[in-house]
């Protein structure tokens, strides 16, 4: 089946069965409006953004931001360097690792209010543990902020 469906709990973001009524995680009540399809090799950034806790100022600036491995795009000026991380225990999914580094990278960028990151890098490292394999993540590269944002 390419398209599976399950139901995310809106509390804490786990992914349950379809036929769940209650998060397996945090007890939260499930519907059928919390069914989403879960895409096992990609995602969609909003998802990301809808887990974080924004103002509605902070959540009209992440409507603009971009995130490019290319230059800075036309329009934009360099402001200074940027970089997130993240780590995940492999058992709980690679793509929870990144979940978590394009999370800690949109906080950075509305923080800092910047337009976005160019000339984006994404490292990773397995390391082996007692408890299982960790991923780390880091992510970083150019911030940029439109011309007429500069104070």
């Amino acid at each position: 089946m390419l398209r599976e469906v399950y139901r995310i709990c809106p509390k804490c973001g786990t992914s349950n069965d379809v036929s769940a009524n209650f998060c397996l995680k945090c007890g939260n009540k499930l519907t059928t409006a919390n069914e989403k399809p879960l895409i096992k090799h990609g995602g969609r950034f909003s998802t990301v953004l809808d887990q974080l806790d924004l103002t509605d100022k902070e959540r009209t600036l992440t409507t603009g931001i971009l995130i490019t491995k290319d230059n800075i795009p036309v329009g934009n000026q360099f402001e200074d360097t940027v970089y997130a991380e993240a780590t995940v225990k492999v058992s709980q999914g690679i793509q929870l690792g990144f979940e978590r580094l394009a999370k800690h990278l949109y906080s950075t960028l509305v923080s800092l209010e910047f337009g976005g990151v160019a000339n984006l890098t994404i490292n990773s490292s397995f390391v082996p543990e007692a408890d299982g394999t960790t991923m780390y993540l880091v992510a970083y590269g150019d911030g940029f902020k439109k011309i007429d944002q500069h104070n």
